[in-house]
């Protein structure tokens, strides 16, 4: 009786030299306890937040990351671009009508955009307190499974507390994000799939005040004193589609994309 092996010399050798092997030295039950125990994600990316542009992005582990620099240039691309369209101080549903164009011509689908004044329940409250309520419902929406909802939003609550101790990109986010008496900001918290999917939450915030506004996120309100717009989405990213245009966003981008974008750890 003879065998097909299907595979030339080549590719059994790639075959043989890529193949893990148990130990010999361990017993039957040994190697079935093993296969029983949950594979370590050594090889995984580890959680990561960046700003970009007036952008926070949180990502959770395991994003790969290519997938990881198609988030962020594509995010700062539709930012600049409705940045030269729109004023969000004063016509914030052009800015985010551009934003949201630019986002699905290069690759995003979008599943669920809202933007709508919000209302604090407490009389008291920061932006990112404000954010993350807002980034929950997105991805309360979601239809994801649970433990990845639950991922999502920690490493954005995460990204939020990591980035008050990270001068640089701070400083950064205050500069993208402030204008005259307000400011206009996005959270947004990815995550990848096993099969390779990229999703995406995002909560937006627009607030306008009468007091000169000197930290974005963590400073106090009383909701008497602001008026504040409220913005969520859940997106997912057809990276097929994207990679036909990588080449040519990071082109346009130039420079953008190294004086605009702050990556930290979480």
């Amino acid at each position: 009786m003879s065998f097909e092996t299907g595979m030339n010399s080549d590719n059994t050798r790639a075959f043989i030299a890529n193949s893990d092997m148990a130990d010999g030295a361990l017993s039957l039950m040994d190697h079935i306890a093993a296969l029983n125990q949950p594979m370590a994600l050594s090889n995984a990316e580890p959680a990561e937040g960046a700003v970009v542009g007036s952008n926070l992005l949180a990502f959770a582990e395991g994003v790969s990351r290519q997938n990881k620099e198609d988030v962020m240039d594509s995010f700062l691309f539709a930012t600049l671009v409705a940045n030269r369209a729109a004023n969000p101080e004063d016509n914030s549903a052009a800015w985010y009508a551009k934003f949201n164009e630019v986002l699905s011509a290069i690759g995003w689908f979008s599943n669920s955009w809202s933007f709508a004044r919000y209302r604090s329940t407490h009389q008291r409250f920061s932006m990112d307190q404000a954010a993350i309520e807002i980034l929950g419902s997105a991805i309360a929406a979601a239809t994801l499974p649970g433990p990845a909802s639950a991922a999502m939003l920690k490493v954005a609550g995460d990204a939020v507390k990591a980035l008050k101790a990270q001068e640089k990109p701070l400083r950064l986010f205050e500069r993208q994000t402030k204008f005259h008496n307000g400011a206009s900001f996005r959270i947004g918290a990815c995550a990848e799939s096993a099969d390779g999917t990229v999703n995406l939450a995002m909560g937006a915030v627009n607030f306008l005040t009468s007091s000169n506004v000197t930290d974005v996120l963590f400073w106090e309100w009383n909701s008497t004193q602001v008026r504040t717009f409220r913005g969520e989405n859940t997106l997912v990213l057809n990276t097929r589609m994207y990679a036909q245009n990588r080449l040519l966003i990071q082109q346009k981008l130039g420079n953008n994309a190294k004086s605009a974008i702050e990556e930290f750890d979480i």
